[in-house]
């Protein structure tokens, strides 16, 4: 009986641990608390990733958890499309004529878009702007078979983007992320009997990171309050960018999303040489005005938070140092983000001669700690001075020999 009793007693503590854990997370909405902005449990995202552009988690949330990524999936067309520019594939100047099909696609009822009319002729960057800003549907499609001929062909490629960045719980049914229903007779042939697309908040944050790392030219359009084109306007429906009625400072990108799933958002802020991205999925209820609004406020506070607590900045300079004791030739500056308390941080060398800095931390993807080549300075020393030393005794070993030689001549 007392053996039962211990086993019930295990397992109750179990049973507690687990649940204490489970609880003292911090969800999105309490997290805000933080930076006193107070929104009700409600608003809490399905999933959300804020990360450093270097990859590392600052906060995270279900960030594995699948989500729906609705017009967020516009980030990956523009990666695909700038991906061709780089490769000259097309050109950002280079023109699009508007057929008939091309304005029936913007005609398409339920759905977020900019008109064009048969006739018009728009710049691929043109029409970039209408799916960044406007969020206009049938602006990344008519991109998709610009580029390809053929929408279908485009998402593959969207999708094979997707597995080579490690996206490995993402599909994408097509280029502008509504419900294929939705734009019927012009989805993907080829996923014609697909609906929605499905992500996760840590794979968007692998898009993210790697858009704005290979792309960065990507924000001279998301960082626009508004465009015109034939004489209508265009309106960014990120209202955390300066100017807009959730401003933040350093906002600069990048994308909303809306679905009947809820409201998403890929923020991204930078300030003293520190970007953070945010990436925050299904805000529910949804349709709601306040759900709209508790993304951005969420995103803005979860990054206000980063700012707050981290900073980038050179933490060792190269030259001599010393380090747990030891003297190291540092090769090169060490840059990289690390708390502002910096007590919660200190330098440490790796077995392989690497210096970095040591704090609880994770990154995404393959991301590893930044570090630098390090030398003990003993170690150079005594290396050089066997250089010396080998060159001493030669020249030593030579003059002994030729006083020998001398010696023998005059015997």
């Amino acid at each position: 009986m007392k053996k039962l009793s211990l086993l019930i007693m295990v397992f109750f503590l179990c049973y507690l641990s687990i649940n204490f854990n489970s609880v003292s997370a911090k969800t999105p909405v309490d997290e805000s608390k933080e930076e006193h902005v107070q929104l009700d449990k409600t608003f809490n995202p399905k999933g959300m990733v804020v990360t450093t552009e270097d990859g590392q988690i600052l906060y995270d949330y279900n960030k594995d958890k699948k989500v729906e990524p609705a017009s967020t999936t516009k980030l990956m067309t523009m990666l695909v499309v700038y991906d061709d520019i780089k490769d000259k594939k097309v050109n950002l100047n280079d023109k699009v004529n508007i057929t008939e099909r091309y304005q029936k696609m913007s005609e398409l009822p339920n759905l977020t878009t900019f008109p064009l009319k048969k006739g018009q002729t728009y710049t691929v960057e043109q029409l970039l702007k209408q799916a960044a800003l406007n969020s206009s549907n049938a602006a990344t499609l008519v991109l998709a078979e610009h580029i390809d001929g053929d929408v279908s062909q485009f998402t593959d490629r969207m999708n094979a983007k997707a597995k080579a960045l490690g996206m490995n719980h993402t599909h994408f049914t097509n280029p502008s992320g509504a419900d294929n229903h939705l734009i019927q007779p012009y989805e993907p042939k080829g996923y014609k009997n697909e609906s929605t697309s499905h992500t996760t908040a840590h794979d968007m944050a692998l898009l993210t990171n790697h858009l704005l790392r290979e792309h960065p030219e990507v924000l001279n359009i998301t960082k626009l309050k508004d465009d015109s084109q034939y004489h209508q306007k265009l309106h960014n429906t990120n209202l955390s960018l300066p100017h807009q009625s959730q401003q933040m400072k350093g906002v600069d990108g990048l994308k909303t999303g809306t679905s009947k799933e809820g409201y998403n958002l890929v923020l991204t802020t930078k300030r003293d040489h520190l970007r953070v991205n945010a990436n925050i999925f299904n805000v529910q209820p949804y349709p709601s005005d306040q759900s709209e609004h508790a993304r951005h406020k969420i995103a803005n506070a979860i990054t206000q938070e980063a700012f707050h607590k981290y900073a980038y900045r050179k933490v060792i300079s190269k030259g001599e140092h010393t380090i747990d004791g030891k003297k190291y030739k540092v090769k090169k500056d060490l840059y990289d983000v690390v708390p502002k308390d910096k007590s919660k941080y200190h330098l440490k060398v790796s077995k392989d001669q690497h210096l970095y800095v040591q704090y609880d931390r994770q990154f995404i993807g393959k991301k590893h700690i930044p570090s630098v080549k390090v030398e003990e300075s003993s170690h150079f020393f005594s290396g050089s001075f066997r250089v010396i030393l080998g060159i001493l005794g030669c020249i030593l070993v030579g003059i002994i020999a030729l006083i020998a030689i001398k010696v023998y001549k005059k015997l």
